[in-house]
């Protein structure tokens, strides 16, 4: 039978030990790693979801001022994208903040894992007068 020999200066290779801590460092730097993409995903969601409701508050402003000024009304409607509902409501203000102007403000409301989330549009129009 030959002797085990003893590892020689220079000799390649690893202990179990070695192979652990090194098992345990990379346990560690994934689970950390994994958390930060789990909320950065989380994150864009919440922001792909702002920017569709943004867009949504937009589009309803504009229907709106598309509006003669005498017939510019407000109401409430929802619209779905994707798999969310957003509720839509639109106020339109006579004599606010002066006179012959309106106030049409358009909130869009959604909700989400984290609970719920609104955008709201503003804007003032008066009367053009056409000679």
């Amino acid at each position: 039978m030959k002797k085990m020999q003893r590892r020689k200066l220079g000799q390649q290779g690893m202990s179990l030990l070695e192979t652990l801590v090194a098992l345990g460092l990379f346990a560690i730097t994934t689970a950390t790693t994994s958390d930060f993409l789990v909320q950065q995903i989380r994150r864009t969601s919440h922001n792909n979801l702002h920017t569709v409701a943004y867009a949504v508050a937009e589009e309803h402003l504009e229907a709106v001022r598309a509006a003669r000024y005498n017939d510019m009304v407000g109401g409430s409607s929802q619209i779905e994208k994707g798999s969310v509902v957003f509720d839509i409501d639109t106020t339109v203000e006579a004599n606010v903040p002066a006179a012959n102007l309106k106030r049409v403000t358009v909130n869009v409301g959604w909700t989400e894992p984290g609970g719920r989330r609104d955008v709201e549009v503003q804007t003032i129009y008066t009367s053009v007068r056409r000679f």
